[in-house]
């Protein structure tokens, strides 16, 4: 039996609505087994709005991935509700908090659909609240999620192949999931991007001024199994996160 010590990955979640007169906090498995696939240990950071908790558990963290889920409150970036849908204002105030500490000591960060989203909004950056109303002629950005098969490949995405991305995962191009109905706008401080849809939607992102905070706009946790260049990210990600140690 292994005891070897791991690198702890704190992985923000959110909650689902009211059952039996309380909130749940939901996370995807796929997320924690593509943690401990790749080498790292899963802690599941709780949305909640207390600070002196939030920052016991920030303490603990080796690497910071901010996971998919329901959408930002636009006041984060600055806009009135217009496209908006569900949002869990407890999960922004505890992921842009979390975030920010992050940037500022240059902790390892893996943004993945909303955290890809949170990433950019935390650097200053804004989003299009929702995707067919501000981009009439844009790409169905839900298909997998309409499908109800979150890992179905829904179109391509172009990377930049000077990026990070593009050294981690071997190609120019890959072809993605896709559940999600909002999208980076006006693009945050010291952010680059390196990839991006037919339709122009920014899939992803890379920071010029840390040493490994990168997102997409994606699912690789929903990859994970059934795609190499997916493990390579999570793989990545965590030998990062040991060269700190």
């Amino acid at each position: 039996m292994s005891k070897e010590i791991r690198p702890l990955i704190g992985i923000s979640c959110g909650k689902t609505g009211m059952a039996y007169g309380t909130h749940r906090h939901n996370l995807g498995d796929t997320y924690i087994q593509a943690v401990i696939g790749a080498g790292g240990a899963p802690l599941i950071i709780p949305a909640i709005e207390d600070e002196s908790s939030l920052y016991s558990l920030y303490r603990s963290l080796d690497g910071l991935i901010l996971s998919g889920g329901v959408d930002m409150h636009p006041r984060y970036f600055g806009e009135e509700m217009d496209g908006t849908e569900d949002v869990d204002e407890a999960r922004d105030y505890a992921e842009t908090t979390i975030t920010g500490w992050a940037l500022e000591e240059n902790m390892p960060i893996f943004g993945i659909c909303r955290g890809h989203q949170v990433l950019n909004v935390a650097l200053g950056g804004s989003l299009y609240q929702d995707i067919p109303s501000a981009m009439p002629s844009a790409l169905d950005h839900q298909t997998s999620s309409k499908a109800k098969q979150r890992a179905l490949l829904a179109h391509p995405v172009a990377i930049d192949p000077s990026s990070k991305l593009a050294a981690i995962v071997g190609k120019t191009e890959l072809n993605v999931n896709t559940l999600h109905h909002q999208s980076v706008k006006a693009v945050g401080k010291g952010l680059k991007v390196t990839g991006t849809a037919p339709d122009g939607v920014i899939e992803a992102l890379e920071s010029e001024q840390h040493d490994w905070v990168l997102s997409v706009q994606w699912h690789p946790e929903d990859l994970y199994a059934g795609h190499d260049w997916s493990r390579r990210l999570f793989a990545a990600f965590i030998s990062e996160v040991r060269q700190r140690d």
